[in-house]
């Protein structure tokens, strides 16, 4: 242990237990087999019981140099377990760019580790986490990574707006989705939006993405919703100081895709009668203006009141300008509420709005968060006239 921990010994238990690495696996959805391991640092007391060893890495009173030290010690214990590692598996080592210092001339501890121990680094990820080295410095190094046959991951995407630079020059072949914003978009809002978009930037990115913290089932179905290749996470299994069966987890997957699957199927049906009845409806107002030359806001409200989900409608020319209230419904009251706010406004640059003009009699929308409800909704823009275009907003499920 190095000198400058065991001046504090109230950081390691008074001085009593060992760290060592443990292992967490990384599932994959489609099979439900473990197909990685992450290695992470663990401190075990003299009674068995085993910590995260993370304290140890922010901790002030330790030096770079110590930690440098601790790191690259369990990182080579680590290493060393890498020949049992179950067939077709692959260990996920962490490193920090921060400590990493790399001229053209100069060996990476890792690679060092792995030639000595004879290990093929093809069975190895170096997953870089705490994206705040120096760039060229990370770059250089996972070019050497990367030539020797290592994959790369990037750990905690979506922290912080600093690593958009770092996925277009790294090009990693994995992304883990940062933990603490995947788990608050699992509880919907604005954050679901957010890592939705995280995951489609990934995923057009070509690298696999990885959701970490998966903790309940909920998690599960929002991950499989973001696209997740693999997951891990107390749902599974927490960091175990043996490598568990790759079958350990099959079972349990399945049964959460089949769950999944029912869930998606009976939300698609639902999903579907709503927008058959919202274009029947339309249909139905645009076929009463046939022979009414200006909007009929009684028989329009009438008519949207029984659809489910009716958020609100409203009306504009051609030329995008809005010409009537926003008329917003009151599933409380049953009442429309009428709101000169938005009247004037124009509308022409919105894409649902101008592909009316390219051939389409009706057009649904992208889904987005409605400003006023906060509810994810979806806008229908449908022109019923010559001169009247009706949008209905409604709530989507």
């Amino acid at each position: 242990m190095p000198e400058g921990i065991l001046n504090h010994p109230d950081l390691l238990t008074e001085g009593h237990g060992e760290l060592k690495p443990f292992f967490q696996p990384i599932v994959e959805v489609s099979s439900g087999k473990v197909t990685g391991y992450e290695a992470l640092a663990r401190f075990v007391r003299s009674d068995g019981t085993a910590v995260s060893a993370g304290y140890l890495f922010t901790d002030s009173r330790i030096s770079i140099e110590d930690k440098r030290r601790l790191d690259r010690s369990v990182r080579e214990q680590a290493i060393q377990k890498v020949h049992q590692l179950p067939e077709h598996t692959r260990m996920t080592l962490n490193i920090s760019p921060q400590w990493l210092s790399v001229s053209s001339s100069e060996s990476l501890p890792t690679l060092d580790l792995l030639l000595k121990y004879g290990v093929d680094p093809r069975r190895v990820v170096v997953e870089l986490v705490e994206m705040n080295g120096d760039l060229s410095c990370i770059s250089q190094a996972v070019a050497k990574y990367r030539k020797a046959g290592i994959r790369i991951a990037i750990d905690d995407f979506g922290a912080g707006f600093s690593q958009f630079d770092r996925v277009i020059a790294l090009e990693p072949d994995i992304i883990k989705l940062d933990m603490r914003l995947f788990q608050q978009g699992a509880q919907g809002g604005v954050a679901e939006y957010v890592v939705e978009s995280l995951a489609t930037l990934c995923t057009k990115s070509g690298a696999v993405i990885v959701c970490e913290g998966v903790e309940t089932e909920e998690e599960f179905y929002f991950a499989l919703r973001c696209g997740a290749h693999h997951m891990q996470g107390f749902l599974f299994s927490p960091a175990t100081e043996e490598f568990v069966d790759r079958e350990a987890f099959s079972h349990q997957v399945a049964v959460l895709r089949a769950r999944f699957f029912e869930q998606q199927k009976e939300q698609f049906c639902k999903t579907r009668k709503q927008y058959q009845d919202l274009y029947r409806t339309v249909e139905l107002i645009s076929n009463q203006h046939k022979i009414v030359d200006q909007l009929d806001i009684e028989f329009v409200s009438t008519t949207l009141s029984h659809l489910d989900g009716i958020i609100r409608f409203y009306a504009a020319h051609p030329t995008g300008e809005q010409f009537t209230a926003n008329y917003d419904y009151s599933k409380t009251t049953g009442v429309w509420i009428k709101g000169d706010r938005f009247k004037g406004y124009n509308w022409s640059w919105r894409p649902y709005f101008y592909q009316l003009f390219a051939g389409e009699s009706t057009v649904l929308s992208p889904r987005y968060l409605d400003i006023d409800t906060t509810k994810p909704c979806k806008t229908l823009s449908s022109q019923i006239t010559e001169s009247i275009i009706l949008m209905v907003d409604i709530e989507v499920y």
